[in-house]
């Protein structure tokens, strides 16, 4: 609760009493009737400032204070006005934290001030400048800066001021005559702008005048009774006349009370309330009654809930206090609900769901003041969306844009999973996620027939496979949907192979074609059902198989050949004959003339092959065979043997063996003819005229 005006008065009184007279200390009230802020003057030695470790001494300092709302339980705002280096001070503000309470006076506090800055006592910690502190600390010996006695200065009673000083419980300030002895602060008294020449000057006009009075008090008593009489009389008429005009005051500024109230110009109000109050407190004599009545009412006002929540910038509201700034949130939230409801009506539900969100960010900070509570508004923001949605997906869905439908869906799918569960959640759930299924199976076959037009049979495949996984095992229109996409995915899947295999037919890749093409021949039938592909025959296929097998049976005994592997490429021409017969298109020209040419081939190379395996014989037994025919060689190194091929003869195979014998240092040549007989399976050397070994150095 905030000081009384009379409480404010007492301290101003006391404030003039203590300091009015004193040397060092000079107050003036810069605000408030009575005054609740005040500028200090201290005429003592203090500290500007340290500059390179040397102290600033000045002899005048000043003090702003200033009495806040809850004073005297919160401490008045004290700042120095001008520097002062000091370990309480800061440029805005003065520690007075530790040395105020309630039970402080503000002369005190004025006096403790003076004292801070002459360095008579300053705190050891939680300094506000902790460089003046070190100062303090390091040239302790220096201090204090001033002596100053900053007790009460009391004045000398003169004897003129006897009538004033008795008169001061009864008569207003301003009602006293205006001598000297008064002895009021120049700071605060009427002549606070006049210099110390003048003050001067004023009491030494009291002090003559002083002089006369004593000096005729034994002579004239009765003049000064008389005179005496005739001042109470001129100073109660002016008293009842200056009450009654505070009174008449006092009223006119109440009725203005009301109108303030009535337009919630509480600050306007409360202004007028405190001048009432200060009016009402310098009646003493007259109107009493009438005063105690006003101020009932007056305090009356000032206890009520309606005034303390002005005060605070809220009105009274449907039965709540509410500040301007509330009343303007919750208008604004209602608005916003009328116009999403509004939005909603017409069916524009994602319009509705947005300004409901609006409505709910708004509503968030209102808490109970709000008009309707959160959950509530957020819920028909998510029921808005959702429907606007699934509006929206159903407009695309008649369009057949399948996957933006598909998006719209899987949005209200997401706006659902946030929602509460209620009765209808579940069937609601179903029902979405039907029809996201539904969008992806149409879009998987649109994308498996555009796939389809454009050839491109793989992709066609995959969406179609896609578009049937989506398919529950079910009759009726779904189970003719999925016959009809699966005779498009046979399709689809026999061009893919097929095309492929006459690909790698045309590159020379022939196992890659004959794989493609077997399955494009097994796939054959079910395309044929779906009615994709009647101008292709299995024949057809067949002979691209068979052509196929025979053009790498073709490579692998050219390749064989190169190398004389006779009895591989015979097992390859085997191989072809075999295809040709399975295929059971042997009565066509074209693999007649193959299977013919592939069994020519055969016995030729299996003879070839015969007269290798005999060849081989003969060189894994050539040094036998030599040291037989030739026992003189039976201690030469035989080495170098050479088997040729020479003739055949009836069942006579006829080969030329030669080699070279090394025997004493000397080299020989030996040759000789030798024979296989194929009826006998025998061998034996060939013995004319001819067949003498001949010897070569």
């Amino acid at each position: 609760m905030s000081v009384s005006n009379s409480q404010l008065a007492n301290e101003y009184e006391e404030i003039k009493r203590r300091f009015s007279a004193s040397p060092y200390i000079r107050i003036t009230a810069t605000s408030g009737n009575p005054p609740d802020s005040y500028e200090i003057t201290y005429q003592v030695k203090g500290i500007s400032q340290v500059t390179a470790g040397r102290a600033v001494i000045v002899d005048s300092h000043r003090v702003s204070i200033v009495l806040p709302f809850g004073y005297p339980h919160f401490p008045p705002n004290c700042k120095p006005l001008t520097a002062i280096f000091h370990p309480d001070f800061d440029p805005d503000a003065v520690c007075v934290g530790d040395f105020w309470n309630s039970s402080r006076s503000l002369p005190e506090l004025i006096v403790h001030i003076g004292r801070l800055i002459s360095y008579q006592t300053y705190s050891r910690e939680d300094v506000f400048n902790r460089e003046a502190l070190d100062w303090a600390m390091a040239h302790g010996d220096l201090l204090p800066l001033d002596q100053a006695d900053f007790s009460v200065q009391t004045p000398e009673p003169q004897q003129e001021v006897v009538l004033a000083d008795t008169l001061q419980g009864l008569i207003p300030a301003e009602l006293l005559p205006a001598t000297g002895d008064a002895q009021m602060p120049p700071a605060i008294a009427p002549q606070a702008g006049e210099g110390r020449e003048k003050i001067k000057e004023r009491r030494g006009k009291a002090a003559a005048s002083a002089g006369k009075i004593t000096g005729r008090k034994n002579r004239k008593p009765l003049m000064v009774a008389v005179c005496v009489i005739l001042l109470l009389a001129a100073v109660a008429c002016a008293l009842l006349v200056l009450e009654m005009r505070n009174y008449t005051g006092a009223v006119q500024k109440w009725a203005e009370v009301a109108s303030l109230v009535s337009q919630n110009r509480f600050a306007e109000a409360d202004t007028q309330v405190k001048d009432v109050q200060s009016l009402l407190d310098k009646i003493r004599f007259v109107k009493k009654g009438e005063k105690q009545a006003l101020l009932q009412e007056v305090r009356k006002l000032a206890d009520s809930q309606e005034f303390k929540e002005g005060l605070q910038g809220k009105i009274l509201v449907n039965g709540r206090y509410l500040t301007i700034r509330q009343q303007q949130d919750i208008k604004a939230v209602s608005e916003l609900l009328a116009k999403a409801q509004s939005l909603a009506d017409a069916g524009k539900w994602q319009n509705a769901g947005e300004t409901y969100s609006l409505a709910a960010e708004k509503t968030a900070g209102l808490g109970e003041l709000a008009p309707l509570p959160l959950d509530k508004v957020e819920e028909r923001a998510q029921k808005s969306r959702l429907q606007g949605q699934m509006e929206e997906g159903n407009l695309l869905r008649s369009q057949q844009k399948w996957e933006q439908a598909q998006g719209n869906y899987q949005a209200a799918m997401k706006i659902l999973a946030g929602m509460q569960k209620d009765e209808q959640w579940e069937a609601t759930r179903r029902e979405i996620q039907t029809l996201i299924t539904e969008m992806a199976f149409s879009s998987a076959v649109e994308h498996g027939n555009q796939f389809f037009a454009d050839k491109q049979w793989s992709q066609a495949t995959d969406s179609y496979e896609n578009a049937l996984k989506m398919i529950d095992d079910q009759g009726g229109e779904a189970a003719r949907e999925a016959k009809k996409i699966e005779g498009q995915r046979d399709v689809a899947r026999f061009n893919f192979f097929y095309e492929a295999g006459l690909k790698d037919f045309s590159d020379s890749k022939w196992d890659a074609a004959i794989a493609n093409l077997e399955r494009s021949e097994g796939l054959l039938a079910a395309a044929n059902a779906a009615g994709g592909v009647r101008e292709i025959s299995r024949t057809t296929i067949k002979r691209k198989i068979l052509s196929a097998m025979l053009n790498r049976g073709e490579a692998a005994v050219a390749a064989y050949l190169a190398e004389e592997k006779y009895s591989q490429a015979v097992k390859v021409l085997q191989a072809s004959i075999n295809a040709i017969d399975h295929k059971q298109l042997g009565v066509e020209k074209e693999f007649a003339a193959a299977r013919k040419s592939a069994a020519e081939r055969i016995s030729r190379y299996q003879y070839l092959g015969d007269i290798q395996q005999k060849i081989a014989y003969l060189l894994s037994r050539y040094e036998t065979i030599f040291k037989d025919f030739f026992p003189s060689t039976a201690r030469s190194k035989l080495t170098d043997p050479q088997i040729t091929f020479v003739r055949q003869e009836g069942n006579l195979l006829i080969f030329k063996m030669q080699c070279l014998e090394e025997n004493r240092r000397q080299k020989f040549t030996l040759e000789m003819n030798y024979q296989y007989d194929s009826k006998s399976g025998q061998w034996s050397p060939i013995l004319h005229a001819d067949a003498a070994a001949s010897a070569t150095k």
